[in-house]
């Protein structure tokens, strides 16, 4: 099957691959609570060309959508069946991954798709969203708090402005001028309420000038999915932050 799986010494390098072998041979049984489904849909994140093999396996690829294809014959508790149309993860460490032609994943990994969400959508929100989630677990994030989300037009950045005001919260976003009607487009606010959403411009130097002295200790979460560095007790208390 057609496939993109890690390679080279270290399993550092992405290749493209047409005789990966089918995850899951005729005679062979998915364990319990595995289903095997045929890719429909599946997205591209930094994660997945940034782990070595000896972490992330060889298949590459995490976030998928598909048909259920396969089920465990002997798992009669499971509310998934063949034909279903699903979303979620892959497992880390498989032989197949997300960018592949088949792929088997957990059922506590997965969900079934709604009809109002296409394949492409559904396979998109994986690993940005649970990222953001992750993130606002462990900001507080909650009804009324105020939110920075820096690099607001990214893929992190767009589901961090998505969650945090679907939570309620009070809402800046940090990006270029030129993606601020994008980040809006799709900001989960309606376009009357548009002015709920501030954003700033980072490359209008004057405009970044001023919201910086203007924000000393105005945000309760700080999401910045630009920051290259592993965040540290001092970089957790940001200037901006109020903590």
């Amino acid at each position: 099957m057609r496939a993109a799986i890690r390679t080279g010494l270290l399993g550092t390098t992405v290749s493209f691959t047409k005789d990966q072998p089918y995850p899951l041979p005729d005679t062979a049984e998915l364990k319990p609570n595995e289903l095997l489904i045929k890719v429909k849909s599946a997205a591209i994140n930094p994660v997945d060309y940034k782990l070595p093999r000896f972490i992330g396996g060889k298949g590459v690829g995490f976030d998928v959508s598909g048909i259920v294809e396969r089920v465990c014959p002997t798992d009669d508790k499971s509310d998934f069946h063949v034909g279903d149309s699903v979303f979620g993860r892959v497992g880390i460490g498989l032989s197949s991954g997300a960018l592949a032609d088949y792929a088997i994943v957990s059922i506590d990994k997965i969900a079934k798709k709604p009809e109002w969400l296409s394949f492409d959508e559904a396979a998109s929100i994986g690993v940005a969203y649970l990222t953001g989630i992750h993130a606002f677990k462990l900001g507080n994030v909650k009804e009324g708090s105020s939110v920075l989300v820096i690099g607001a037009s990214g893929g992190c950045g767009l589901a961090g402005i998505q969650l945090a005001v679907a939570m309620k919260a009070r809402v800046v976003g940090i990006c270029s001028g030129k993606n601020f009607e994008f980040v809006r487009a799709r900001s989960g606010i309606e376009q009357a309420e548009n002015n709920n959403l501030e954003l700033v411009d980072y490359t209008d130097e004057k405009a970044m000038s001023q919201f910086k002295i203007n924000s000393v200790g105005k945000f309760d979460c700080i999401y910045d999915t630009q920051q290259q560095e592993v965040a540290t007790e001092k970089t957790m208390c940001h200037p901006w932050r109020n903590c």
